[in-house]
């Protein structure tokens, strides 16, 4: 199952992650001050991805035909 949440938060972290590591090498001088507005929005996204996510699915369920259906194979 996809699951873009979690695809969205694993990007996010990355990104902080390479941040982090362009610092270190010192290629790129990352401000502290971004770090919480970073994650905390990537956090936010990919919980309204989510939950579109989890509503699209329970939507599909809905319209999908019983497995007792006798029509379901048609």
């Amino acid at each position: 199952m996809f699951r873009p949440s979690a695809l969205i938060a694993g990007l996010v972290f990355l990104a902080v992650a390479a941040g982090f590591g362009l610092d270190a090498a010192g290629a790129w001088h990352a401000p502290l001050v971004l770090l919480p507005p970073v994650v905390g929005g990537g956090l936010a996204l990919a919980g309204v991805a989510g939950v579109i996510s989890r509503s699209a699915e329970r939507r599909r369920r809905r319209a999908a035909p019983a497995d007792g259906d006798p029509g379901a194979g048609r």
